[in-house]
């Protein structure tokens, strides 16, 4: 089931992350850092800015990785150009997501339950349910995306690399590529739950005669 929260600020989702991590990383009551808890500095990533990840799919940008979080979250920004896909039917095992809108409105399906969400909104989607976005507007659609732990971090790192040297001949290809590194990471991708309002998002491009 989707937990679906409106009106949130970005600094209540990072708040909220750092609640879930696990314990041990705490400090003292005097203030310091407990035994065994490496102190990481403050990051500030102004807009824009941030590292470019390669996609084949949409542009992303990594705000904070999983290494300077200590391993408890990666965060990303999305950006989804009008009338595009974000992912297909898939679900995670090793990492819960968090999604917070902040411009253009997103498409979630989770479970059979498919949400429209708006700039300030926030959807929680845990491992073990079936989910899946997309930006089915005529504008481009921003969010930003946090993942527990770091799993997920390398599936993104590897995802334009893999295309890359396997050269597929097409998107049913590409997509088969992509599979196979998703089950190497714990995402299980099973189209057959693509609902009916986001197939004409997720179908190859006709040629041209």
């Amino acid at each position: 089931m989707l937990k679906y929260v409106l009106g949130l600020s970005g600094a209540t989702i990072a708040l909220a992350a750092c609640a879930s991590a696990e314990p041990g990383h705490h400090h003292n009551p005097d203030g310091t850092h407990a035994e065994g808890v490496h102190a990481h500095p403050d990051k500030l990533v102004v807009a824009g800015a941030g590292k470019t990840v390669e996609n084949p799919f949409h542009p992303v940008r990594l705000l904070l990785s999983s290494e300077e979080s200590a391993g408890d979250v990666t965060v990303y920004e999305f950006e989804l150009p009008p009338r595009s896909p974000g992912s297909p039917p898939h679900t995670h095992t090793l990492e819960d997501e968090y999604f917070y809108v902040t411009e253009g409105v997103l498409s979630v399906m989770s479970g059979d339950q498919i949400l429209s969400l708006y700039p300030g909104d926030f959807a929680a989607l845990n491992r073990g349910n079936t989910h899946m976005f997309w930006n089915a507007s005529d504008k481009t659609t921003k969010l930003i995306m946090t993942t527990t732990g770091g799993s997920f971090e390398e599936f993104m790192a590897s995802a334009a690399p893999r295309i890359a040297d396997a050269q597929p001949d097409s998107a049913e290809a590409a997509g088969a590529v992509i599979g196979q590194l998703a089950a190497e990471h714990g995402i299980m991708i099973s189209m057959e739950k693509m609902p009916e309002a986001a197939a004409p998002f997720y179908a190859p491009p006709s040629s041209a005669e």
